[in-house]
């Protein structure tokens, strides 16, 4: 560690934030990510539990789960192998409220991110219907832009594991991998044309994203965070690349992000004022056609005028793979600054792992919190660590993606080649035994709230009572 480091002023990483009403107690937040703990009946794991605790322990100030359904309708479950937690309905509300409570305890606010499908990055062999999008395009790789760890060998193990023995083309041949792709049952992300989406399905995903909101503040979640990055449905609608649509959901800026505006006001609706709820898109897409900073910038300011609580930013999509799992330090910095500029309420940028650089992106007003990935993967104590200086103690996360990324297009549980640990929580006992003390009466208010029953008689609602609790009308 640097002397520069050992000097290092961190106070600017541990200020309070406030998002709508609601206190994070540092500025560092654990983003979103899929990693194939979820039970197959897509109920929340202990090894979830352990897992997310571990990172609430280790001082994370704010966590963001995976992408949780929100709908059960066929165009959004073209994705269904990886096995997506979900928060459809009233029955996966006691096993939901078991697993926020745990994480909860363990000191870190944490917010639920809803999710509407994958959009033209499902497959139409992964669910039960075809893929639908904004309109009938497919996704184009490029292959310039992909991300660290993707070589010939490691594509070739990853095909052995999903059962696959035939040949495998180069990536080198990029048009005859792509063929091979579509043979293979791990990879979702083939390239196949989707049907353009409905207005009718639109309007059965705006009125399930007001259930899915409702379900989780009932289940003890502190915030929600609509999905619209990364390519999938919602991203669609937003870039020109994208969306060719005739009707209102296409053509002007206004009608590109109509769908985006109407699943936030739906979320907004169905769980108050006083609650946060925020959305997720990409600080652009860096493609020919594609939206930029810019662009993105004035998306955040509608998003904050049509009542969102915050922004929180990734970059790129499936598309330009280096963008959406950057392969170095700091590269949407620069754009979050751009998007940061055009809002008030608290906006989010990844990929920041330096504690110096985290220190410059807050002190400089560039965002407003940091939210980590993969660094969280690799070291859940990151925030511990810095706050008692001990920076050489540190796991470094080296963006390798073996571990992390490529196991999980394989479908299988994340892990992390620099910690044995990950993974494998659920076995290590500070994790899995909750703290009694910080477990106080408020953490129901939500239950008092919608169901006006004790909190003691959550085992005891009849099924029609908890219909009624997360029906949005």
């Amino acid at each position: 560690m640097s002397k520069a480091s050992k000097d290092l002023d961190i106070s600017p990483i541990f200020q309070p934030i406030t998002i709508n009403k609601l206190e994070i107690k540092n500025r560092i937040a654990m983003s979103p990510m899929n990693c194939n703990f979820t039970d197959p009946d897509h109920y929340m794991s202990r090894q979830q539990m352990a897992y997310y605790a571990a990172r609430a322990k280790g001082g994370t100030g704010l966590i963001i789960t995976e992408a949780q359904a929100v709908s059960e309708h066929p165009i959004a479950d073209t994705y269904r192998k990886y096995n997506n937690p979900f928060l459809t309905n009233y029955k996966y509300v006691p096993t939901q409220s078991n697993f926020v409570e745990h994480v909860k305890s363990f000191g870190a606010k944490i917010f639920a991110q809803l999710f509407t499908g994958p959009g033209r990055q499902g497959s139409n062999d992964l669910g039960a219907a075809g893929i639908v999008a904004a309109s009938a395009i497919p996704w184009e790789s490029q292959i310039e832009k992909m991300i660290n760890g993707v070589t010939d060998d490691v594509i070739k193990a990853g095909a052995r594991l999903a059962g696959y023995h035939g040949d495998i083309p180069p990536l080198s041949d990029f048009d005859k991998f792509l063929e091979f792709a579509q043979k293979i049952p791990m990879l979702h992300l083939v390239g196949q044309t989707p049907r353009e989406i409905t207005k009718e399905e639109i309007n059965i995903l705006v009125k399930d994203m007001g259930t899915g909101a409702k379900v989780a503040k009932l289940c003890g979640y502190d915030g929600v965070e609509v999905h619209a990055c990364h390519g999938y449905l919602v991203h669609t609608f937003l870039s020109e690349r994208s969306n060719q649509r005739k009707d209102e959901y296409g053509g002007s800026f206004e009608n590109r992000i109509r769908f985006m505006l109407e699943l936030i006001r739906s979320a907004r609706r169905a769980v108050g004022p006083d609650y946060p709820v925020g959305v997720r898109f990409s600080a652009a897409e860096d493609l020919p056609g594609g939206y930029t900073a810019e662009t993105a910038a004035k998306m955040a300011k509608r998003c904050q005028e049509e009542g969102a609580d915050f922004i929180n930013l990734s970059h790129g999509s499936y598309e330009a793979m280096s963008d959406f799992l950057p392969n170095t330090e700091g590269q949407v910095i620069d754009k979050a600054a751009i998007i940061k500029a055009a809002v008030t309420i608290p906006v989010m940028c990844p990929s920041v792992h330096n504690p110096e650089n985290v220190v410059d992106v807050l002190k400089n007003g560039k965002a407003d919190i940091v939210q980590q990935g993969r660094q969280q993967i690799c070291d859940p104590d990151w925030v511990n660590k810095v706050m008692n200086r001990r920076f050489d103690d540190i796991i470094k996360c080296t963006r390798c993606n073996r571990g992390c990324i490529l196991r999980f297009v394989a479908m299988l549980p994340v892990r992390c080649v620099r910690n044995p640990r990950t993974g494998q929580e659920e076995f290590i006992d500070e994790y899995m035994k909750r703290p009694i003390l910080p477990i106080k009466q408020k953490v129901w208010h939500e239950v008092q709230e919608l169901t006006e029953k004790n909190p003691s008689e959550i085992w005891e609602y009849t099924e029609e009572e908890m219909i009624k609790a997360v029906t949005v009308e």
